[in-house]
Formats: C-alpha cells, structure tokens, sequence
C-alpha cells in the first residue's frame, strides 16, 4: 500500500500580501440640473395647452420653443401620451432654443 503526502501547491494564507489599494480616480459626474415641478407644470400649461387647442381647432402644425434639452424632451414625452388619445397633438413639434428665456 502506498502513502502518499499532500502537497501545496498554494502559499499559505498568512504569506500572501494584501492587495495594493490605490486611490480611485475622481469621477466627474455630469451636471444634474433639478426641475423644478411646479415650475415645468406651469410651463406645461402655459406652452402646450394653447398649441394643443390651436392645433386642434386649427389643423395646422406648430412649433413650441423651450430653452433646455429636458424640458424639451418631457414636452415631447407627454405630447407623445397625450397623441394617443388627440391626435392633433401629434403636430406639435418641440423646439430646443437655448437663447429662449424661460417663461
């Protein structure tokens, strides 16, 4: 009958060194820019809902101008929902215009 030994093949826990831990490089995040929800509803009202009734009894596409690329994109977001039930508002086209002053 044979013996055989065990043989480590690893160094022992207690000789490996621990990891070198450097310093993460610093993460520039992008600018978050809050909107405010009272004030984007307020916009809302006062931008989409006289184009959404000019193009409703109009039938003709217009244009609603917003100076910030968020906005823009939730304007489109909701004409996008509100579209599925008037289909006038699918002639509404957002328009980002950085120089427009918020209203």
């Amino acid at each position: 009958m044979r013996s055989s030994a065990a043989v480590r093949t690893s160094a022992p826990v207690e000789l490996i060194a621990p990891p070198v831990v450097t310093a993460a490089p610093e993460i520039v995040a992008p600018e978050i820019v809050v909107i405010d929800l009272v004030a984007l509803t307020v916009l809302a009202v006062n931008r989409l809902a006289p184009a959404s009734l000019r193009s409703a009894t109009y039938g003709k596409a217009l244009k609603v101008v917003v100076s910030d690329e968020q906005v823009g994109a939730i304007f489109r977001a909701a004409l996008e929902q509100m579209g599925a039930r008037r289909t006038t508002d699918r002639l509404i086209e957002i328009v980002v215009d950085r120089k427009t002053a918020p209203a």
